[in-house]
């Protein structure tokens, strides 16, 4: 009896491992594809004009693209600026945020409208607005205005620039 309990002892060990080694699995990935990416097309330059040179001019476009304040409103080079906003995705949300720089002697305070035709919001200097696509995620134009400050004194005739982002993410 005493060899027979040798081996049911180790019979009934190897019977309940080996039940675990019956068992199996297997792994597998979920999928997604992600979202593109918004392109940017510059469809119109921003041009405020002429502007006075000295330190503490400021130059305003507004909304319809007039200029008041220390600059020429009768400027032929006037030009509000556009960006064009292309492959969104349909019914989609973002934020749409346009900022404006310092540069050397100018700073840019800006401000936009964008729109689809369908969906107009207008965004402030820096602060993220909300946009939801239609549902043939239409491009989005953003037009842009704001202020010029000088900083710095202009030289008499000559271009000056300052720059500024258009920034559009998932909302």
């Amino acid at each position: 009896m005493k060899n027979l309990n040798k081996v049911v002892l180790p019979l009934s060990l190897l019977a309940l491992t080996s039940t675990a080694a019956l068992a199996s699995e297997s792994s597998y990935f979920a999928t997604v594809k992600a979202f593109t990416e918004p392109t940017f097309a510059e469809a119109t330059a921003m041009h405020f004009g002429k502007m006075n040179v000295i330190v503490g001019s400021v130059c305003t476009m507004d909304a319809a693209g007039a200029v008041t304040g220390d600059c020429d409103a009768a400027d032929a080079a006037i030009t509000q600026g556009e960006i064009t906003v292309s492959g969104l995705e349909k019914s989609t949300a973002y934020n749409i945020t346009v900022t404006g720089e310092v540069g050397a002697n100018l700073t840019y305070t800006t401000a936009a409208e964008a729109s689809d035709g369908t969906t107009t919001v207008t965004t402030a200097d820096g602060v993220a607005s909300a946009f939801t696509t239609d549902a043939s995620a239409t491009d989005i134009a953003v037009k842009l205005y704001g202020a010029l400050a000088v900083t710095t004194e202009l030289v008499a005739g000559s271009d000056n620039t300052v720059g500024y982002t258009v920034n559009v993410s998932f909302n």
